[in-house]
């Protein structure tokens, strides 16, 4: 039995996971990501001066975007490894206002009432108790502090699952896709994340809907990426093997360049805002 299976997580609630594989996320997300956190940081309003709480942080999008707009921001993941990518852009940039910690989301080593906005951008999705992660990060707020929580919508409108997952069928039509829900699936939706933030305890919640945008300008180039870009994924490709992995791949190239007839391919997915107050 694996240290994973052992331990009762799945492959992208470990932290060493994440950390192997920080560069590869950035390279295949954070296109995707920089817009979640836009519309979060549209949302939240943040003023010169607030104290900023990003938990889960993965490559800072979130972080940077709210330093940017005067806000004072620790920034938090689990995945060592995350922390040291951003500080490295953090040092590069000689941004002054972000401060990095390794720490954990559902228990943050942080005081009551200490900040005036916190925020997790597809990050609280994989907590393996995501309701202390919420209610961790309305603990940190001061009354009437503000928090962004953003997760995926319609699975259906989830294009990057939906080409993979057709593209295994052509492919390797003898493979059986996993068949539990994927971690970040247990919070998906608009109803669903209000009532998390409800459950909280947050007041005045409200949820928008957005779609982003992931420019796929060498479909090969891209599925390089992909297939470790993330713990699932890397878990999944190990599965088919090497041989299906690649047949996969080119499935997956010819998929997304017919629908894109003859435009650049694009992946898109529905993505969920959601914000309340302490």
């Amino acid at each position: 039995m694996s240290e994973v299976e052992q331990s009762g997580l799945t492959p992208d609630q470990i932290p060493d996971g994440w950390s192997r594989i920080a560069e590869v996320y950035e390279n295949s997300f954070e296109s995707m990501t920089s817009q979640l956190a836009a519309s979060a940081l549209e949302h939240l309003q943040i003023q010169a001066g607030e104290r900023v709480l990003d938990v889960a942080t993965g490559p800072g999008v979130f972080a940077l975007g709210a330093a940017e707009r005067g806000g004072k921001v620790l920034a938090t993941d689990f995945a060592s490894g995350m922390i040291e990518r951003l500080q490295k852009r953090i040092d590069d940039n000689r941004i002054d206002s972000i401060e990095t910690r390794v720490m954990d989301g559902q228990s943050l080593s942080l005081d009551d009432a200490s900040f005036d906005v916190s925020a997790s951008i597809v990050g609280v999705i994989f907590f393996p108790d995501i309701a202390k992660g919420v209610a961790e990060l309305k603990r940190v707020l001061r009354p009437g502090g503000r928090c962004a929580i953003v997760c995926w919508g319609a699975m259906e409108k989830f294009q990057m699952f939906q080409y993979l997952r057709r593209s295994i069928e052509k492919a390797v039509p003898d493979f059986e896709m996993p068949s539990t829900t994927p971690v970040w699936a247990r919070l998906l939706g608009d109803e669903a994340l209000a009532t998390a933030l409800q459950s909280a305890g947050f007041k005045n919640v409200q949820v928008n809907t957005i779609i982003a945008q992931h420019q796929v300008a060498s479909p090969e180039a891209y599925w390089n990426n992909f297939t470790s870009s993330a713990p699932p994924l890397e878990s999944l490709f190990n599965m088919l093997g090497e041989a299906n992995t690649e047949r996969v791949g080119q499935v997956f190239a010819e998929l997304i360049t017919q629908d894109a007839g003859g435009s650049t391919p694009s992946l898109s997915a529905e993505a969920c805002v959601g914000t309340g107050v302490a």
